[in-house]
């Protein structure tokens, strides 16, 4: 049980940040306020990937999915990615969902979601409803 503890433990402080680590590599925006600037400056909606630290799911959709070039290619050229902390609380109230990872495509002059997308998607998934968001 001890050792079950212990390695517990050792994954909460390995992976506590990996959302940040992720947002660095891929350029993604951390601060909800500071998004919505540059969406509205660069004329592009908001996608916003709300992630835990904890959750699995969220770091299988930031590695096998939205690490890829072409993905991650289409989504720059038409949006502006955040990826929010839910453990952090530091967004806004209609981002707060029950579940991660929850991908939300905004319009940043009303702040209205026109999309959500709930759970781990793979890249042809992802790839697709990027094409039809279009």
């Amino acid at each position: 049980m001890r050792n079950i503890l212990l390695a517990l433990l050792l994954n909460i402080v390995v992976f506590a940040d990996g959302y940040r680590d992720f947002a660095t590599a891929m350029s993604y925006e951390t601060n909800y306020e500071t998004a919505l600037k540059r969406a509205k400056a660069e004329n592009k909606n908001l996608m916003v990937l709300m992630v835990t630290n904890y959750c699995p799911w969220c770091s299988k959709f930031e590695k096998r999915t939205l690490m890829d070039a072409n993905i991650d290619k289409t989504i720059k050229a038409k949006y502006i990615p955040l990826i929010i902390n839910k453990d952090e609380k530091n967004f806004p109230p209609y981002l707060n969902v029950p579940v991660v990872p929850t991908t939300f495509f905004i319009d940043p002059s009303s702040e209205e979601s026109f999309h959500q997308s709930v759970g781990f998607s793979n890249k042809i998934d992802f790839a697709n409803l990027l094409e039809a968001l279009k």
